[in-house]
């Protein structure tokens, strides 16, 4: 029976919009020949016990996450006669591949976070609208919340995880009606200084470019001369790690610090990337089509996703879904009355999408709508409507108006003031 990889599916020109999807697809690339494995792009987290991609399926067992679909892998490749580089690692190398696995897995991430998710004209940009593609809606108004916010969390780890909150407090600001004095008048702007002129990745330029230079320098050094980062003959687990990481930093974003820090100075990680991509492109793989995910399950997960995302309760919610909240562990739900109102709230919304979805898919009712106008019998220009009123009403389209008569004489005042009143009788008769 094939081994199937299930992944995120392609972004940006890759194969995967995560680091270690292309680590797993690269692996089992290098690995196992075309027949004995398929690839899976389903993006549906939900299929993997521990609600994560790349997940593993193989004689009815799922096995998740890049470290343990390796070792899964590995005693498959055995079996097989097709040895994994990391089999013939010695003490020192198996001890590197800890500990750069880890840094990858920190610094790493963390900088792809701020890259492609913290960075607020990157997401909008690029990062949402992939995700736009990859997921059916509704589940494109939650799941993509939920993966930026745990990716601005790895940027907090760096300290910069205040790029998506400046740019949340600008667009707050710019939301704002425009603020009038007391007399009425519209009230002048504080006038913007350089630094608040500037996007928020602009003023995180430097430590941003720190950060990039450390983590390109410590992987050009453990290179170093040699082909692959541990000096293997062969790709080991850590050569497939890095270049997913390297993959996904090497993304031209709006502001590209983070790929022009690795392009700079033919650094030997930019050669390293170009060598795996080298080798990629020898041994193409189509994903298999999926078959969708059916109504149901969409809105089940996209329930599932509005519960999360509400204040109070999306982190006990979270926790107690996904088996977090155990009673051995002495934590329970605050308020289970407050969750179950949230779950509630969430069914309705989900009812109202989902009616909705449904009028619009049913064909029209009854005969296409008519309008009968009573016969015109206005006259004048009455008859050309409201226009034609208007026009009407003036006095040289109207009949003239009534002369004063010439038998009476009519009275006008001149003066008026301090009540003092000046009437002069006019005869009409005898104006020429």
């Amino acid at each position: 029976m094939a081994l199937e990889l299930h992944v995120w599916g392609p972004a940006f020109g890759l194969e995967s919009i995560d680091a270690e999807c292309l680590a797993a697809i690269t692996a089992f690339r290098h690995t196992l020949s075309r027949d004995d494995w398929t690839l899976v792009a389903d993006n549906d987290t939900s299929i993997s016990p521990d609600n994560c991609l790349p997940a593993l399926f193989h004689s009815g067992a799922c096995t998740s996450g890049y470290r343990n679909i390796i070792s899964y892998l590995g005693k498959h490749a055995r079996s097989s006669g097709q040895p994994l580089a990391d089999d013939d690692l010695t003490p020192q190398q198996e001890a590197d591949v800890l500990a750069y696995s880890a840094y990858l897995g920190t610094r790493g991430s963390g900088l792809v976070a701020l890259s492609l998710y913290a960075s607020p004209n990157a997401w909008v940009e690029l990062t949402r609208p992939a995700y736009s593609t990859l997921l059916p809606f509704p589940l494109t108004w939650t799941i993509p919340t939920a993966i930026r916010a745990a990716a601005v969390e790895k940027a907090e780890h760096l300290g910069m995880g205040y790029l998506a909150a400046e740019a949340e407090a600008d667009e707050a600001a710019a939301k704002v009606a425009t603020e009038t004095t007391p007399t009425g008048f519209m009230r002048i702007r504080e006038k913007l200084g350089p630094r608040k002129s500037m996007q928020p990745e602009q003023t995180a330029a430097i430590r941003f470019q720190q950060l990039a230079d450390d983590f390109f320098t410590t992987l050009d050094d453990l290179r170093g001369s040699k082909t692959y980062l541990l000096g293997t003959d062969e790709p080991s687990s850590l050569d497939f790690l890095a270049y997913g990481y390297l993959a996904l930093m090497n993304v031209r974003t709006p502001y590209p610090i983070l790929a022009n820090s690795l392009v700079a100075d033919g650094r030997n990680s930019m050669q390293f990337l170009q060598m795996m991509e080298k080798k990629t492109r020898e041994y193409p793989i189509l994903p298999q089509q999926i078959r969708p995910r059916g109504l149901p399950k969409t809105m089940a997960q996209f329930a599932d996703g509005a519960v999360e995302n509400l204040a109070g309760v999306g982190e006990s919610w979270k926790r107690w879904r996904h088996g977090g909240i155990k009673p051995s562990e002495g934590e329970q739900v605050d308020n289970t009355a407050q969750v179950l109102l949230a779950v509630g709230g969430a069914i309705t919304g989900l009812a109202a999408v989902g009616a909705a979805l449904l009028f619009r898919a049913l064909p029209p009712f009854g005969a296409p709508t008519h309008a009968f106008e009573p016969a015109n019998d206005r006259k004048g220009l009455h008859r050309y409507g409201e226009i034609g009123a208007m026009l009407d009403s003036l006095p040289i389209f109207g009949q003239a108006a009534p002369s004063p008569s010439t038998s009476q004489p009519v009275t006008d005042t001149i003066y008026h003031k301090n009540n003092v009143d000046v009437a002069v009788d006019v005869d009409p008769g005898r104006i020429s």
